[in-house]
């Protein structure tokens, strides 16, 4: 499986919008096999979620995220977890044991009310 998070330095990018970097990790067996970094620039909307499935990434962690943003989504296959914040680390460690990301690192109102699950094939 791959889990894509946006990244500012150590952290989840805050803003998705705005994020310039994708971490790509690959898991397998609930162990991080490989990590890639990736420029992405949100300005080039068309090709978003595109770009972010030819990296084969099944599910996408990220920050704040708007509502134009966060439609390009509805047709995807990429399961979208949303207003995350924290150490992108620490997110992914959590991820990775629970197969979920954990309540804490939630921001303040969201909990998850926003959370996409990947559509079915």
């Amino acid at each position: 499986m791959k889990v894509a998070l946006t990244v500012w330095g150590n952290r989840i990018s805050p803003v998705f919008d705005s994020a310039k970097k994708i971490l790509i990790v690959q898991i397998e067996n609930r162990k991080i096999k490989s990590r890639q970094y990736t420029s992405f620039n949100f300005k080039l909307r068309g090709n978003m979620c595109e770009k972010l499935t030819d990296t084969g990434a099944e599910v996408l962690i990220c920050g704040a995220i708007s509502k134009e943003a966060y439609h390009f989504f509805d047709s995807s296959t990429i399961e979208l977890i949303p207003f995350v914040s924290g150490n992108a680390e620490v997110v992914l460690e959590s991820y990775i044991k629970k197969s979920y990301v954990s309540q804490i690192f939630f921001m303040p109102g969201s909990l998850n009310k926003h959370y996409r699950k990947k559509q079915e094939s």
